[in-house]
This record gives C-alpha cells, structure tokens and sequence, in this order.
C-alpha cells in the first residue's frame, strides 16, 4: 500500500523551461540554440545542482563557447537575479493536488536536484510548506537519477521504498527511483494536463 508521493520540483509543482525563458530576451533562434547546446546542453549546471560550484563559476566555464553579450544575459538570469524567483512560476493545479493527497491522509515529499539558490526561490512557493520532508540534491552533493538520492531520502524519512510513488518530468528519474525499489510516473504540467496524473495515481489505487 502506498503511503508517500514523493514529487519533483521544475516541471512538475513548479515551471522549469529554460527555452522558454530565454526566448523572452532573445529574438534569433541560434541565439537560443546556442545556450540551450552549451550552458544547459552540456550538462555543467548540473554541478551547481551538486553543490560543487556556483553560477558564476559554470558561466564562466561556458565563455570560451558563448559571445560575451550571452554571457551578460547568462550573468542577469543566474547571478544578478534570482532565477528560481523570476522564471519559474508555480503550477496551481499542482498545489491543489498536493493538498488534497495531505488531506486524505498521504505523506508528501520533495525530492529535487538544485542548487544552493533553492533556499531563496522555495519561499515563493506556498506548495512547499505542504511537504512533510525535503531532499535538495546540492545539500548532499548527490544528483538524481543516482541511486544515493534516493537513498538518501527513504533513510533520512524512514521511508519504505515499496510504499512510496516518485513524480518525475523525467524519465530517467523515474527509472532510477524504480532501481531503488520505489514506484514513479513520469510527468510534467507543461505538457499534459494534471487529469492525467490523477487518472495515473487512482490507477494505483491512490485516493484522490
């Protein structure tokens, strides 16, 4: 029987869509393409989310690759403003569901790779203060979808991995919580509407 849902962040309670976002300040496509290959694309913000470097420090590793007026838009999103504050706003429905799995009686989680940042972003978003615990990847220097995370939740909660639903934007996610021993649904309110999640977890016979 399951007794915990344990929920992703970007994506999921809250939007994380960085094209998005970058084509609110720029109008050239390649412009777009060319952070979205090099900053995002090559995978050195996940070392912000690992706790081992900061902002400023990854934008700068992507110099050598990005003219420096990108780096300047880089510089406003990241250091000069809080990006988590700004661009991510959160997804009402999301906050509703949550709320009502409290109230029939699920525990509920937050399981995220982010930077030390979320510290500042998190008090924006009400649907946090529901959570019954919280897993930040840069506090323990671990990233989804290794198997240390999760891990790491179920042994800091006391959690049984068998009696816990993980909801994930991202498949691999997904397939690393079901490694560990604990159920999960891929999927995102930017790109399916939140019926489908409810009609996914009443499949697994979770009260809504």
């Amino acid at each position: 029987m399951y007794k915990n849902i344990v929920f992703d962040l970007g994506n999921v309670l809250v939007m994380y869509y960085p094209e998005k976002v970058l084509r609110k300040y720029l109008d050239d496509d390649d412009d777009v393409s060319l952070l979205m290959r090099e900053f995002y694309g090559r995978g050195v913000i996940n070392d912000t989310d690992r706790g081992v470097k900061t902002y400023e420090e990854i934008i700068e590793e992507c110099r050598p690759y990005i003219p420096d007026r990108l780096v300047a838009l880089l510089k406003r999103l990241y250091v000069e403003s809080c990006y988590g504050c700004n661009e991510m706003p959160p997804f009402p429905e999301m906050y509703s569901l949550v709320k009502k799995l409290k109230e029939n009686g699920y525990h509920v989680y937050l399981l995220s790779n982010a930077g030390r940042d979320f510290y500042v972003y998190s008090k924006k978003f009400p649907v946090l203060d529901l959570m019954d615990g919280t897993v930040i990847s840069s506090d323990y220097k671990q990233l989804k979808p290794e198997p240390e995370i999760y891990k790491t939740l179920f042994e800091k909660y006391s959690l049984t991995p068998s009696e816990c639903i993980f909801i994930d934007d991202m498949q691999r996610n997904i397939d690393g919580a079901l490694k560990c021993g604990m159920d999960g649904i891929c999927f995102s309110p930017s790109f399916e509407d939140v019926t489908v999640l409810i009609e996914k977890l009443r499949s697994k016979n979770i009260k809504i």
